[in-house]
């Protein structure tokens, strides 16, 4: 995701370069795990002070489902539009001060939206952001129907199968009874007529 500009920072403003990406991710961020390579163009365009890149990018990314915590693939897709601007002029190497550019001081100085000293321009923190900003906030199983997501429907159905089981025994419950704080005991008694009331 690296492109040399020194050519394109030579012409006049209105120039422009197109790329079709195929790029791996891996080592992109370490709490991510990419399941497909980053794909889409990426126009690059002269403007008066540098760099405007602009494109539609999408990849595959590996999340837990916010329902049944399985691991499940979330497409993820997004669009670039980033004003880069040169650390150096192209034909004398002369530094130039963020004062001779127009934009927010913020922008000037942010280290990811600088073309480097060699005329590098380096999309990788650019890309790494827009992917975060991009994943859903609760991502979860591709279910059908009202918000059925199958995985948790099959662990419940699990889960209702286990209930059938006895796990203890009444003389666990007694024991249980004997302990309980007498404060309690009239909630217990309820219990108790409830339990008589429905056998």
């Amino acid at each position: 995701m690296q492109f040399n500009v020194a050519q394109l920072l030579k012409e006049l403003t209105g120039a422009t370069r197109r790329f079709a990406l195929n790029e791996p991710l891996d080592g992109l961020d370490e709490e991510l795990k990419f399941l497909g390579p980053l794909v889409g163009t990426v126009q690059l365009l002269r403007t008066n002070s540098g760099i405007l890149t602009s494109g539609e990018l999408s990849t595959v990314v590996q999340a837990t489902c916010n329902r049944c915590l399985e691991p499940i693939a979330v497409p993820v897709r997004f669009e670039l539009e980033d004003s880069f601007r040169p650390l150096t002029e192209v034909y004398t190497g002369r530094y130039l001060h963020p004062d001779e550019f127009e934009g927010s001081e913020e922008d000037l100085e942010d280290a990811a939206l600088l073309i480097n000293e060699q005329h590098i321009l380096n999309l990788t923190e650019v890309v790494r952001q827009s992917v975060w900003l991009a994943m859903p906030m609760y991502p979860a199983c591709n279910w059908e129907g009202a918000g059925q997501c199958p995985n948790l429907t099959r662990r419940l159905a699990e889960i209702g199968a286990l209930e059938d089981i006895e796990l203890y025994s009444d003389a666990d419950e007694r024991d249980e009874e004997t302990k309980i704080d007498p404060r309690w005991a009239a909630l217990l008694s309820l219990r108790r007529d409830e339990d008589s009331a429905s056998s």
